[in-house]
């Protein structure tokens, strides 16, 4: 019988030893997890100097894919639009494209359930290319530019709804992009993403 006391008495201060130990242990927060992001849907418009000398918008094709880390992300971004100006007998066709790597820290990050907010400013650094197409009477020349440095900055916010591994993501950003030959300099811009992101 003593031995059976004894024996409950051991079981009973192991216990209770092992509460105390996990309640004096810090709690260890989960780790951030890591995204990426497809955006196959970006409405953008910019506002250009046209040969009129007015300020007049164009409307890229824009897609773009990113990593997000934590507070920093990193977004590669494509962009082409085309625009012609004059008549049957003579005109000018440019087409503009563009790769810019973005590199953004995220100012507000709030998470609540499946749902996720954040604000963030960025820079980006690239090159662009434009060629032009000249018709007149019917005979036409194409000159192609080297290719040109630009850069940017950039301000936004975006939102997702997660489910699970898998989620989408919207956002707005408003841009001043910067080159030598942009007029007017800075090319003032605004984009909307709309994408799904994966859980890494």
């Amino acid at each position: 019988m003593r031995a059976l006391v004894f024996l409950a008495l051991v079981i009973s201060s192991s216990v209770s030893w092992a509460q105390e130990s996990r309640a004096r242990m810090p709690k260890v927060t989960p780790e951030a997890p890591s995204y990426l992001t497809v955006n196959l849907i970006n409405p953008e418009m910019r506002y250009e100097r046209a040969n009129s000398q007015e300020i007049e918008d164009v409307k890229p094709l824009n897609f773009s894919f990113g990593y997000q880390k934590k507070r920093l992300s990193f977004l590669a971004e494509y962009a082409r639009y085309s625009e012609d100006s004059g008549n049957a007998t003579s005109s000018i066709e440019r087409t503009h494209q563009e790769l810019l790597v973005w590199g953004r820290y995220h100012l507000v990050n709030k998470v609540q359930n499946e749902l996720s907010g954040a604000l963030y400013g960025g820079v980006g650094l690239g090159g662009y290319q434009e060629e032009v197409k000249t018709t007149l009477m019917g005979d036409s020349r194409t000159d192609k530019e080297n290719i040109k440095m630009m850069s940017g900055l950039s301000v936004g916010g975006e939102g997702a709804y997660r489910l699970q591994n898998f989620g989408f993501v919207a956002g707005v950003e408003g841009r001043a992009l910067i080159a030598s030959d942009f007029d007017p300099n800075p090319v003032w811009s605004v984009v909307i993403r709309l994408g799904v992101r994966f859980a890494l």
